[in-house]
Formats: structure tokens, sequence, C-alpha cells
């Protein structure tokens, strides 16, 4: 087990440093944004947000020829979002509009809304997906805005792979090591995995051989007035026993997002056996009776989700680009936090539900315990599932498993290094001559 611990650590050393650092600097994201960003705040006022029409018509007057895909109203004090996504054309491709809607609308929200996150961890694919991993590209714009006046605070552009957004240079950095997707992903989901048998080994090497007072202290403390290697290897072996239970969950859940049979397999754990329902197909709104889509008819999803949501934190409108696409919504219970999020999609002629079976559909409530489950995974990875305090136990976490490889290496090298004593001279001893007597000869 130490052979194995030892040379799968050394393997992933250097990946899992990299991928820990950088979860621990993207935990506080919105926390961080929201402190440095005023424009993404309002005062508050005792009066009605302006209704999604109303903010997309004075946004499509900024943004020219574009159209908008999504609005988001969030709480009273908090600006309104207009968003745009602007495919970039490929070698051979038409328009930049021609991506399927749903797609567009859950990196959106993933990119530029934070809010939206947990809907782009439905990872659906569609016509418009390219394979392998493959993601379109194009450009995101939020367009800030006053909910009460409509006046435009900030428009802010992002572009994946060419983005100066700190945040999407971190993520890039934690999901795919910054190289290609299709590259970096696998790579950075195989340290993981390797780092999940690091945490097994790691315990079972850790585990005192007697339960008696002497050896527990040097398994639960930290001798700080002791030499450096000791307090070195006490880091490594204490720390990374307190940390390991809460790795264990954040490593667990990041391999959701690296291989498909490992987001099917935790999924059947969880449900008892039952498999994973991954619906490809996107709703469709009825084509029978098309008329021209009228951005008011977000209005009237808007104001009967606030009906019945009246405490929500947020609630995102996306907006059809063609007959057959829906108005999605999503209704957001708490702040910063995107498991209980509702999931609707409406017929967008008869505002009818459509109802589709995925783990994310639907209302949060509602949902079967693997479902449930499902949904916590993001919020489970970042900690934010107990809030705050589940944060701060993420962002430590992470940071001890930064430090597990540096101390981990640094314990074989000092074997390597001094580990090996050389032999020392043993005194040369002056032979003495031991006279034998001799025998009798007898018969």
């Amino acid at each position: 087990m130490a052979w194995l611990h030892l040379w799968l650590g050394l393997a992933s050393g250097i990946i899992v440093v990299i991928v820990s650092l950088t979860g621990c600097i993207y935990v506080f994201e919105n926390e961080i944004k929201d402190f440095i960003e005023d424009w993404r705040f309002v005062k508050p006022q005792n009066e009605a947000f302006l209704l999604p029409s109303q903010l997309v018509s004075i946004a499509d007057k900024k943004m020219k020829d574009k159209k908008a895909t999504s609005v988001t109203f969030g709480a009273k004090d908090e600006a309104a979002i207009v968003g745009y996504f602007v495919e970039k054309k490929e070698e051979g491709e038409k328009g930049g509009r021609g991506e399927k809607r749903g797609e567009r609308k859950k990196d959106f929200a993933k990119n530029e809304n934070a809010k939206g996150k947990l809907a782009e961890k439905g990872k659906g694919k569609g016509k418009g997906e390219k394979p392998k991993g493959g993601r379109r590209s194009g450009t995101f714009i939020s367009v800030y805005m006053n909910p009460y006046t409509g006046e435009i605070l900030n428009v802010k552009t992002f572009s994946r792979g060419e983005s100066p957004d700190f945040f999407r240079w971190i993520l890039n950095g934690h999901r795919a090591l910054w190289l290609p997707y299709d590259i970096g992903r696998p790579i950075v989901g195989v340290a993981v995995l390797i780092f999940v048998v690091l945490l097994i080994s790691g315990i079972v090497l850790w585990w005192p051989t007697k339960w008696i007072k002497s050896i527990i202290d040097k398994s639960f403390k930290i001798k700080w007035d002791a030499s450096f290697k000791r307090v070195n290897y006490d880091m490594h072996n204490v720390l990374g026993f307190y940390s390991c239970i809460f790795l264990f969950f954040i490593a667990v859940t990041g391999l959701v997002w690296s291989f498909g049979w490992w987001s099917k397999s935790l999924y059947w754990v969880t449900s008892g056996g039952k498999p994973l329902v991954e619906n490809r197909e996107s709703p469709k709104s009825d084509t029978t009776h098309v008329k021209e889509f009228n951005i008011t008819t977000a209005d009237k999803v808007l104001l009967n989700l606030r009906k019945e949501n009246p405490q929500a934190a947020g609630i995102l409108i996306s907006i059809p680009a063609k007959p057959a696409d829906p108005i999605g919504a999503f209704v957001y219970k708490q702040k910063h936090t995107f498991y209980n999020m509702d999931r609707y999609s409406f017929d967008q002629q008869s505002l009818k539900e459509i109802s589709i079976k995925t783990p994310f559909s639907g209302k949060y409530i509602e949902a079967n315990i693997p479902d449930k489950i499902r949904r916590m995974n993001y919020d489970i990875h970042v900690g934010s599932v107990l809030g705050l305090t589940g944060k701060f136990i993420a962002f430590f976490a992470s940071l001890i498993s930064a430090s597990l490889p540096i101390t981990g290496f640094i314990i074989w090298w000092g074997k390597q290094k001094f580990g090996k004593k050389k032999p020392t001279a043993q005194p040369k001893v002056a032979s003495k001559a031991i006279p034998v007597p001799k025998l009798k000869n007898t018969a």
C-alpha cells in the first residue's frame, strides 16, 4: 500500500496541486465578484421591476442587430441581466443563431450568470453540439440593467478561450489545465481518479498500529516544536486525515463531469440500481399553429412564476429563437445555491408546461432522492450545499489537498537523500595464532 501511495502520488502530484489551488479560488467566485463589481447591485426601491419585454427592448437598441436570449431577475438590490449569445461561425457552417436553443441557454446561464450553473450540469447533447466533448464557440454578452428604470449599468463580454475574465481563466485551469478541453479534461479526470485511490491508501497508512496514547498523539496532532522533517511529516499525515472525508466528496462529485461512466455509476449507486435517464431531446413547442413569437409572452411567464414563488432569490427566463423552441424558466430558491432550483419549459404559444424526464427538470421538492442528490452535485463539489460554512470547509480542504503532494514529495526526497546511510568502517583487529593441539594417533 505504501508503494502504491508513493508512486501514484508522484505521478499525479503536480496536477492535483493545480486543480486544488484553482478550486480554492473558484469556490468564492460569486462572493468576490459581488464585492468588487458594484454594478451588479442597485438601490432597492418599493416599486415593481420592469417586465422582460421592456428590458429587452432597451437592451436590443444598445446591442443593435443582436437578439436577446435570456433575462434574469435577482433580489431587490440586484441588477437584472439581459443575455446574448453570438455563435462563432465555423468553416462550412451557416449563421450564428442556428445552434440548439437549450445548449445556448445553458451556456449563457453557466458562464455569465452564476445563478444558472446547475442548469449547465445537465450536460445534454443535442443536434448542434460537437461530439466527443467539443463545445460550440461564441461570444456571451451580459447587459446589466437597473430593473426599476432600465438604465444600462455595464456590458460584459465573454468568449471561450479568449476571455480576459479571471475566474474563467481559473476554471479553464481547474477543468483542463489550460489545455484544449478534449485533451486536458481526461488528464484531470484520470488524476482525480488516482487521487481517490490515494485518499483510500492514505487512510490505510495513517491507521494507528496500536491505539495507545503515544501513537494516537502522532496520528492526530502536529508536533510544531519538532524538527522540520517531523513537522512536514505530521502535516502530511494529520492534515491529510482531517481533510480526507471532505476531499473524498469533492473528488467524487468532480468526476461526474469528467467521465460519463462515472456519472452513470454514481447515479446507479445512489438510486439503488436504477439507470440514469439522459433525455437528449429538448422539449418542443407546438408548431401546428405557428404565430410570430411575442416577447410579451415572456412577461406572462415571469408574472406567473413570481406569483407562485414570491420568495425566490432569482428567476431566469429564456427567449425562444425558433418556433419549436420552448420558453425556458429557472426559479432559484436561494442565492448562490443551485440544487433546489425549479426548472420549467413552456410552449411559446399556449404557455402550456412541457414536461421532460431528466434529473434536472421540474420542481426540486417533487424530485426523487437520487435526482435530488444529482442536483446537489455542484453544490456538494463547492461546499455551498452547507452555505457559506460549507464553502469555507471546501476552501481549506482544497488548500490542504494542494499541500499534500508537496509535503509527500519532501518526505520521499528526504528518504532518498538521507535514508541510506554509508556503512561505517569497522576497526581492524589483529588476528592471533591459536595453537591447535596435536591429537595422538590411536588405534
